[in-house]
């Protein structure tokens, strides 16, 4: 689920973002709250908006009770950057998101040590329906080294990824690991939001700028090339539909799915073809057995 943070463009209302949005096959627009903002505004605003917000970002918890209530009400996670948190309040913080039914995600970079710390944290709290996870995942400047082993020890609790970069940034991170590790997380069954996030102020006028046009590339616009390489022939054969639905589902107009199985694919091409909207894909077998098969389904 590839989604836009309206930090991208702090000028647009919420309505104007999503229209970016879905023009460019996004699903959805992560909202982040300025500090101090009346919450309850918060959710009308949005409801009355009719944008698809699937999270919200708080620079840090003024109000627990009150954020737990919007994200409740916004069926929305909420992820806050961990250093900005008193962890002796945590076991209350969490308390409030339990009592209003909402979701936080505590914020932790690209170091193993730092996501076993933060997941070992949550854990403790005993509250993991309420508290979860946000990988802050910045390819510019961190290395990507250990971010197979972070997905393999925090994926049970992760519930957002925010990538900084993407859209107009994605050339200059082509060579970081990015689609690999998309791949990868598409093969863990992750089903939360991927949200693309400018790496810093300086980068916003080319981020309004891609928005306007219609001929930029990147991840997340309509014409992008990029691709995701998936190979389940060592996934468990239960899993194996869901973790290609799930990565086909990853995917925004224009991107292709280099899928590898041990088997013929054809279910896929028909659970897409009673599934999807028509002509929305396209589906080739480019090996054809004995031993392994191999098709590229591209999104329109």
């Amino acid at each position: 689920m590839l989604s836009l943070s309206s930090e991208v463009a702090p000028q647009l209302g919420l309505a104007e973002l999503d229209a970016a949005c879905r023009a460019r096959g996004l699903d959805g627009e992560e909202v982040v709250l300025a500090a101090g903002e009346d919450l309850d505004a918060v959710v009308e605003r949005i409801r009355s908006s009719g944008a698809r917000v699937v999270a919200l970002r708080a620079s840090r918890i003024d109000d627990a009770p009150a954020l737990a209530r919007c994200s409740a009400a916004l069926d929305a996670p909420v992820s806050v950057p961990l250093a900005s948190l008193d962890r002796d309040c945590l076991p209350s913080v969490g308390s409030a998101f339990v009592h209003a039914g909402g979701r936080l995600l505590l914020g932790h970079r690209t170091n193993l040590d730092e996501a076993i710390e933060v997941f070992a944290l949550v854990r403790s709290l005993g509250a993991t329906r309420a508290l979860g996870l946000a990988w802050e995942l910045h390819p510019a400047s961190d290395s990507l080294d250990e971010a197979s082993a972070i997905l393999l020890a925090t994926r049970d609790l992760l519930g957002v990824v925010r990538l900084h970069g993407g859209g107009p940034e994605q050339r200059d991170q082509d060579g970081r690991g990015v689609g690999p590790l998309i791949a990868e997380l598409a093969l863990s069954g992750f089903a939360g939001p991927i949200i693309l996030c400018p790496t810093g102020p300086e980068t916003l006028p080319r981020w309004a700028t891609w928005l306007r046009s219609h001929g930029s590339s990147g991840c997340g616009h309509a014409v992008s090339t990029r691709a995701i390489e998936l190979d389940v022939r060592d996934v468990e054969p239960r899993h194996r539909f869901d973790t290609i639905i799930g990565a086909y589902h990853l995917l925004v107009p224009g991107m292709t799915l280099h899928l590898t199985v041990d088997h013929d694919p054809v279910c896929m091409y028909y659970t897409l073809e009673a599934t999807e909207p028509e002509r929305s894909f396209s589906f080739q077998v480019v090996e054809n057995g004995p031993d392994v098969w191999r098709a590229d389904v591209t999104k329109l």
